[in-house]
Order: C-alpha cells, then structure tokens, then sequence
C-alpha cells in the first residue's frame, strides 16, 4: 500500500518509523463527525515484545514531538525523551517494549491534512476536527495492530498526557499503569486563549504567501515558547544580556538575548513542523475536557481503575500544578491507586523535557511499589 513518503516531515522518523496500516472494516468517526476511510499509522520502537506481550510501554509525545523518544543508545540520533528510555533507565529496553507512535492528524507519516482526501486532493483544512480522545481511540487501533492488547504503562507529557487520560478513562482495563506528565482534566480560558494567539500566527502560514507564512509561524511559536517557560527560568537563563546591542536609531534597537533564542525556535519550527497540524493539535488540546460526554470530572474519573502516577510541575504557567494535583486528589478521593508527584523547576513547562531526572526517580519509586 502506498505510504505516502513524501508528505512526511524531514525526522529520524522517516528512516527508522515503521508502517502500519489500520484496518478498519468502517471509516472511522471523529467525536465531531469527522471521518477517515483509512489511517496509517508510523511508529518507532525499542526493546521487543514478550511472549505475553504484555510488557508494552506507549510513549505518547507532545504537540510538536515526532515519534522518535529515544534511540542514541542504538546509534540512532538522541530523541526528545532520551534519558528515560533505554537499557537501564526509568521505561528499561532490556525489560520492556517501548513504543512511539506519531499521533493521528501528525506530519510525520501518519495520516494527516497532507495527506488525499477521497477526492485525490490534500484534506488540509478538511481533515476531521480530534480531540485527545480520538487520538486515543486510534492508538488501541494502533495497539491491536502489532498485537498488544495491554499495556504495562501508557506515559505522556503535555498534550499526550491529555492522551494519557483518555487512557485511564476510557480503557482502564487496558492499562496497568497510566502516567500523567503535566496536564490538566481540562483546558480553562486561559489556555485556549494562548493557543487561540499561536493560531492567529500559524493562519498567516497558510496564505502562500511564503514571508508572511514564515513570520506567523514564527511569531505563534515565540507565543508557545514563552508560555512553556516560566518567568524565574527566563531570568536565569537570559537576564537582561544583549545578543546584539543597540546603536543610535530605532532601525539599529539591537536584540536581547530571549529574542535571539525566540526567533532561533520561530526559524526552527518553519523547517520541521507542518502549520495545519499545528492548527489541528491546538484546537485538540482546547478540546481536551475528560468530562465531555461523561456526565462531569467525577463520573469520568470513577471510571479510571488502573494505578495512575500524576506528575505536576512546580513553576508551570501554562498547565499549573494546582490544576493537575486536582486529578489526582479527586481519584485518591475516590479510593483508586493513585500517586502525585512534582517537579521542583524553574524551567516551567518545559521541565518535562529539561528535568527528565526527577521523572525518572518518580516512575521508578512508582515501579517499585513506593507509596
């Protein structure tokens, strides 16, 4: 079957990730109606199954990660979550399968708004509105696929722990233990309106107008990075420092470190991100809410049975620690195995990726049996 190679998005992934195609006997549907006549689905993985395979760990990246987590240990290119992941380490390679797939509506080789629609042309803007829970529905796709119908442990950061949620929730029986790494139930006003800016930008991006495109990508990544970063963090990293200083006129106003390091990622992301899955992930985590549909955040979370490990950080302006401890007192509340957790940084939400040592410590006191 085709794989539709050249859509994907310059990655490790598009050397190492593997292909599956979904078999799905009806189009699947969208929480909002959407549909797809069929999905392939591109993964990565290290370490190799059981004979029970039951020792599967699903890695579930953020918004703008591919679906290489790991992997310089192999000789690979170092991945976004390389200290976690591998011989030894907190998700043990030597001990389980650990597997990453690029998330439905991506740009990395799983199927998304680059990819022809039923009328042969690009679904861009067409593709199915999803939410985390869709993205969940089509990881157990996914799962069923290469054979695993359990897993020992479902991770994610950021939007994928909102993925991890859906996880607890909806297929407890499926997970033994579901890790949850700074997100809330819900996204609040605060939030949406954030990502609302970053798609003010991103739309600038699909104009074909190639400078306008490329300043409003720039400019929504410079709103996201400074939302994932916290005040005390920025301090210490930049202070008042000069990249280039100032001359006599506002032409020559000179550039502050922060700015050189913001417009750095804004040129970053132009080159390794798609703008209309940056538009469909954003609206997704707006979307993120576990009580829809479920009646309210009590009813959904009675449903979770598996243990949970629930990670905050301490200086996250975007997701705050308050918000995510919330989910795991209502769950100790309602008598489930669950564990809290947080990150002491002043690296803000980004600590997730800066501070992957205190993960560590976190998912092997857990595995350990650690109260």
């Amino acid at each position: 079957m085709q794989e539709f190679r050249e859509l994907w998005w310059n990655s490790p992934t598009a050397e190492l990730g593997k292909v599956v195609h979904l078999d799905l006997p009806q189009p699947f549907t969208a929480h909002h109606g959407g549909e797809l006549a069929s999905v392939q689905v591109i993964y990565e993985s290290w370490g190799e199954p059981n004979t029970a395979r039951d020792n599967a760990v699903l890695i579930v990246h953020p918004m703008t990660a591919d679906c290489h987590a790991t992997g310089e240990f192999a000789g690979q290119p170092p991945g976004w979550w390389e200290p976690l992941i591998g011989p030894g380490r907190a998700i043990d390679t030597e001990r389980y399968f650990a597997v990453c797939p690029n998330l439905i509506g991506g740009c990395y080789g799983t199927t998304g708004p680059r990819f022809p629609a039923p009328d042969g042309t690009p679904y861009l803007d067409r593709f199915p509105l999803l939410t985390p829970r869709d993205m969940m529905y089509v990881q157990r796709l996914f799962l069923a696929a290469i054979g695993v119908q359990k897993v020992a442990m479902v991770i994610g950061p950021s939007m994928g722990a909102m993925i991890a949620w859906e996880w607890a929730i909806e297929a407890p029986e499926a997970v033994d233990l579901a890790v949850v790494v700074a997100a809330p139930l819900r996204t609040s006003p605060y939030q949406i309106g954030l990502n609302w800016l970053q798609r003010r930008g991103i739309e600038l991006d699909i104009t074909e107008n190639e400078v306008v495109a490329k300043v409003g990508q720039m400019v929504a990544r410079g709103v996201g990075m400074m939302s994932y970063r916290s005040p005390v963090g920025l301090e210490e990293k930049f202070g008042r420092e000069w990249f280039k200083k100032p001359g006599s006129t506002l032409r020559e106003r000179g550039t502050y470190n922060v700015e050189s390091w913001l417009r750095h990622h804004g040129k970053r992301i132009t080159k390794r991100f798609d703008p209309y899955t940056y538009l469909l992930y954003s609206r997704a985590m707006d979307l993120h809410d576990v009580s829809e549909g479920r009646g309210d955040i009590v009813n959904a979370l009675n449903r979770v049975t598996c243990r949970t490990l629930v990670i905050g950080i301490s200086s996250d302006n975007l997701y705050p620690a308050t918000e995510v401890k919330l989910g795991a007192d209502l769950l100790r509340r309602l008598g489930r195995d669950v564990h809290y957790a947080e990150i002491q940084s002043s690296n803000g939400h980004d600590a997730f990726l800066l501070d992957t040592d205190q993960i560590s410590d976190m998912i092997e006191h857990v595995q350990s049996g650690g109260s």
